[in-house]
């Protein structure tokens, strides 16, 4: 299953991965698709875990999160800069 590893930091974080590649995550920034058994068992993916540095979240919750989004808190999904332009001048 894949995963998105997201950096909760106002500072860049490396993630390495158990492949040897590393991730370069900015200050809030999200990565790519990642594979599950890049991270699982990770001693230092789980390190950053418990700093509350990162976030590993599976695909089924970003979807559903995005949806949850898109739809805004009151079930609107047209965004500020579309309601300002439609809005008259007095």
């Amino acid at each position: 299953m894949a995963v998105t590893i997201r950096n909760l930091t106002s500072r860049p974080i490396y993630v390495p991965l158990h492949s040897g590649e590393n991730l370069r995550l900015s200050p809030g920034g999200t990565s790519g698709s990642v594979d599950e058994v890049q991270v699982k068992g990770n001693a230092t993916v789980e390190d950053l875990l418990k700093e509350r540095m990162i976030a590993v979240e599976t695909a089924a919750a970003l979807s559903g999160r995005t949806k949850a989004d898109a739809a805004g808190a009151d079930g609107d999904t047209a965004d500020s800069e579309t309601r300002s332009r439609t809005r008259k001048k007095p």
